[in-house]
């Protein structure tokens, strides 16, 4: 079993945790291994995403704006967990384009990031890193051992045999779709910029006063 691999042993060559962040490429099992770790990065990242949405979407009193806010949720949720299974298929445009789609989301918010957003990007833009390596990779030998990609469980399906079924079909609509949110994003971050710098003041706002206590002058 050990000598197959088929215990589960990988030959990876970083950490997780560097495998995160400042992942390096050496062999397939590394090309796996974080095609693996970018998909799953996109799927968390679009189920956080979906949640937050339903969550916020229901604060709007006018149903036009709820289903607006949730039909892009959605959206934006399933161009992610698409661009992950680029990602699983070494596609680094794929990366790119997930990467930069969270950070003009970010920006459209009109809110500062916070540390966790800003951690999210710092991973993202690491999976593009991780992405151009894997795509750039190439075996030494013709017939150099690879990693098996397994059909056994539902974990298997989605990770290993459906990312080379589904990008080929969906990999076109993906970034037709996701460079519509680009523009979007892109167009809702102007306008809040532009709100936040001619912000009108209000006439009928009562003046803030400050009173200042000074000492007595000594008469």
């Amino acid at each position: 079993m050990q000598s197959l691999n088929l215990s589960g042993e990988t030959r990876k060559s970083d950490g997780h945790l560097k495998s995160l962040f400042w992942p390096t490429v050496e062999n397939a099992w590394d090309v796996d291994y974080l095609g693996q770790q970018g998909l799953w990065v996109c799927v968390v990242i679009a189920i956080i995403s979906l949640a937050l949405v339903l969550i916020s979407a229901f604060e709007f009193a006018s149903p036009a704006n709820r289903n607006m806010i949730l039909a892009l949720g959605f959206i934006f949720s399933f161009v992610f967990v698409v661009g992950g299974m680029g990602v699983r298929e070494s596609n680094w445009p794929a990366a790119a384009m997930i990467f930069t789609l969270y950070v003009f989301n970010q920006l459209a918010s009109g809110r500062v990031p916070g540390v966790i957003a800003i951690i999210i990007a710092g991973v993202l833009l690491s999976n593009v890193r991780a992405t151009v390596l894997a795509s750039r990779w190439k075996p030494i030998a013709e017939g150099e051992d690879r990693p098996t990609r397994f059909n056994e469980t539902w974990r298997d399906k989605f990770v290993d045999q459906l990312p080379p079924k589904i990008w080929p079909i969906l990999k076109i609509p993906f970034f037709v779709a996701s460079s519509l949110l680009v523009i979007f994003l892109l167009y809702a971050s102007v306008v809040a910029l532009n709100q936040r710098q001619a912000a009108p003041v209000d006439e009928n706002a009562t003046p803030s006063v400050t009173v200042t206590a000074a000492p007595p002058d000594g008469k």
